[in-house]
């Protein structure tokens, strides 16, 4: 099953939320400083796989987002080179006072540049503004006040964990302008090549009777909490383009026949390293496609490994998150007995703790409780998982990998 979710209640107010570079990329010299002491024991660098493994073709029929580690033909995902890949497979691509950067071959990827001391065993990155990026309803009013239904806002997991990650970008290097962005926002259908679908969403119209959208911005209340970036949310959902994409938009709205699709079947997990790539790295015509981000399928036998090792750096290093495509299933915000669904969705890793028994990620799902109204699920919460049944997510029926 593809999508992000779906309506499961009528919007309602939260809970109170609780106290919780761009450019081309530059040798340095990173010190490589004795790791301090710690009373827990020091994890060993292993290299990350992001060489992908064979995996069984498309199904015959399959829609783009069927085959978990296949690009949606209209969005190709540019080849990353193998030195490249090297590079980062090996630790060695960081994030120094907001420049990406190749560390020297003999400096150890678990010892931060910075300040020369040993990423930690545990952090959690500061999640006050993040854990409150909440995707738009399905239906209600925008932030100017306009009434909408469209059920392509149920499917914007991937655009919302995509946005929730390139905050952290915001914070270290200035830019994408997550805070910031305003405007009306227009399910690109046009762009996709194909008809207004029909029935289709109800938003706003101009004076010549077209479409023109609904309006978000940066912050907005109207479900009855402070709710961020959803501007950004639709940007990257409806307006993105990276260069190489005939369609705008991180997720898939037609299929292979040119037929539209609504609701939308949700973004594969290649736009969202195309995306946070492109966006990451400003724009930067010359070197986004290598700028940060980069694959692991779920089909990995070293998947468990890969993903605490690329957490431990990206998060406990570098201090930016790492984006999961996985199985609902396996998530327990959305456990409902043997009701819990198996939906493709997409989660932002922003902390771990490798010292915990067990050892334990934290992540924010931006869908909200109005997506996802099963207990375990708010508006604005942290969710704390086992690392074990984070990859048992990810490997599920409909899970696809990380992008890290």
């Amino acid at each position: 099953m593809s999508g992000c979710g779906g309506a499961v209640a009528t919007p309602s107010a939260s809970a109170t939320p609780s106290a919780t570079t761009s450019g081309r990329l530059v040798e340095t010299n990173a010190p490589t400083a004795a790791a301090t002491p710690s009373p827990t024991p020091r994890h060993t660098f292993t290299s990350v796989d992001v060489f992908a493994t064979p995996t069984p073709p498309p199904a015959r029929g399959a829609l783009p987002t069927d085959q978990v580690d296949s690009p949606a033909p209209r969005r190709p995902v540019p080849a990353q080179s193998a030195e490249w890949l090297h590079l980062k497979a090996a630790g060695r691509i960081a994030l120094v006072d907001g420049k990406v950067v190749v560390l020297d071959v003999a400096a150890d990827p678990l010892v931060n540049p910075s300040t020369g001391k040993r990423v930690p065993n545990a952090r959690l990155l500061e999640t006050g503004y993040a854990r409150w990026i909440v995707e738009p309803l399905g239906r209600g009013k925008d932030a100017k006040g306009n009434a909408f239904t469209d059920k392509n806002y149920w499917n914007l997991c991937e655009a919302g964990a995509t946005t929730a990650a390139l905050y952290y970008w915001q914070q270290a290097t200035g830019h994408p302008n997550v805070t910031g962005m305003a405007g009306y926002f227009l399910d690109p259908y046009a762009a996709e090549g194909v008809a207004w679908p029909s029935p289709g969403p109800a938003v706003v119209r101009g004076s010549d009777g077209k479409p023109i959208g609904t309006y978000w911005s940066g912050t907005d209340k109207v479900n009855g909490y402070t709710a961020h970036a959803r501007g950004y949310i639709m940007y990257i959902g409806m307006v993105m383009q990276p260069p190489g994409w005939q369609s705008k938009g991180q997720p898939v709205y037609a299929d292979a026949k040119g037929k539209p699709l609504y609701p939308t079947i949700g973004a594969p997990r290649t736009s969202i390293q195309a995306a946070l790539n492109w966006e990451a790295s400003g724009k930067d015509e010359s070197g986004w496609i290598e700028y940060w981000y980069a694959s692991v399928m779920r089909f990995e036998p070293t998947a468990a490994r890969d993903l605490q090792m690329a957490v431990t750096l990206d998060v406990g290093r570098d201090g930016v998150p790492v984006v999961v495509e996985l199985d609902t299933h396996g998530l327990p915000n959305w456990q409902a007995g043997s009701k819990t669904p198996h939906i493709r969705h997409a989660v932002t890793i922003v902390g771990y703790d490798n010292s915990a028994k067990p050892p334990t990620y934290t992540y924010i799902d931006t869908c909200g409780h109005s997506c996802n109204g099963r207990a375990g699920n708010g508006n604005g919460q942290l969710h704390a998982i086992a690392q074990s049944q984070m990859i048992a997510a990810m490997q599920d029926t409909v899970g696809s990998g990380f992008v890290w």
